[in-house]
């Protein structure tokens, strides 16, 4: 076994403790920016959600939901958004894409559009990144057709 010279391995007590003590701010900030990304996804899937059982609702097709109407049925994928997000439903008789509030048509399409206002954990705004936000999903979902026994 080969042994080296002690002057070629020189102790450095505290070398570590200060690179830790320069790259700490930047993990630290890398860390809360990422933890908030991943929250502005996992609040995206659960609007997307709270939009898709909206239009699913009122779009007339049956019995799967016991909501009184298509605004509960959206809102209730959302009981850990905290304040509840809106909801807006708009209906069109052909896919021209022309939606607006009103009755459903048969054989025509609803869109249903939830919104939700999205805060940093930091309140803080990142560079290129607004502390607090407006979360917005959109589903459109052709109208159930009108049966007659």
């Amino acid at each position: 076994m080969m042994r080296y010279p002690s002057t070629q391995r020189r102790a450095r007590p505290g070398a570590a403790a200060a690179e830790l003590a320069i790259l700490l701010p930047f993990l630290a900030t890398m860390f809360v920016i990422v933890l908030d990304f991943a929250r502005v996804y996992y609040y995206g899937v659960t609007l997307e959600g709270c939009a898709r059982n909206g239009a699913y609702f009122a779009s007339d097709y049956p019995g799967l939901y016991d909501y009184s109407n298509a605004t509960n049925a959206a809102k209730a994928d959302a009981a850990d958004l905290s304040p509840a997000p809106t909801v807006n439903i708009a209906y069109d008789a052909s896919a021209t894409g022309s939606f607006t509030s009103g009755t459903p048509v048969s054989n025509g399409y609803v869109k249903v559009t939830v919104n939700w206002d999205f805060s940093s954990v930091t309140n803080y705004p990142f560079p290129g990144m607004p502390n607090t936000f407006t979360m917005s999903r959109s589903v459109i979902m052709k109208m159930a057709p009108i049966t007659v026994n």
